[in-house]
């Protein structure tokens, strides 16, 4: 169960670093409203807020509280102005030292924490790969 996600996690930290070499200093349009920066930007706020709701959870005891479609939809609106206007370099690196360190504080859960955050069947807590796929492979879209 460990291995799993960790691999997986670090196999998608590892195609976001080789998306972002890919990338050089070319801001790609992946649609109307996202770029490359603005989608890596996205994804360095939604993987530092998952370690935040991780670090929280190793704090307290309690679980992240779960959070509705709604919220989620209204967070990415009202970031996409800013993540837009951050520049790629500044994306990139945000992007990469947020997996970093998201993939570090799951890599470091023991086992029952783990297990626990696993069991609560809310498999992005501890799993960030998807996300990022999902937006990795617009980014590489984009870019062919």
């Amino acid at each position: 169960m460990t291995s799993d996600v960790n691999g997986r996690n670090r196999a998608s930290r590892e195609r976001l670093n080789g998306v972002i070499a890919r990338l050089g200093d070319r801001d790609a349009r992946v649609d109307e409203d996202w770029t490359a920066a603005a989608l890596l930007a996205h994804l360095a706020f939604w993987d530092r807020l998952a370690a935040s709701r991780i670090a929280g959870y190793l704090r307290t005891g309690e679980a992240p509280a779960p959070a509705p479609a709604i919220i989620l939809e209204y967070t990415n609106a009202g970031g996409l102005r800013q993540w837009s206007d951050t520049p790629l370099k500044v994306a990139a690196a945000q992007a990469r030292d947020a997996a970093l360190a998201f993939d570090r504080i799951v890599e470091s859960l023991p086992s029952d924490k783990l297990a626990y955050l696993k069991g609560l069947g809310r498999p992005f807590l501890i799993d960030r790969s998807e996300h990022r796929k999902e937006h990795l492979d617009q980014i590489e879209r984009a870019l062919a």
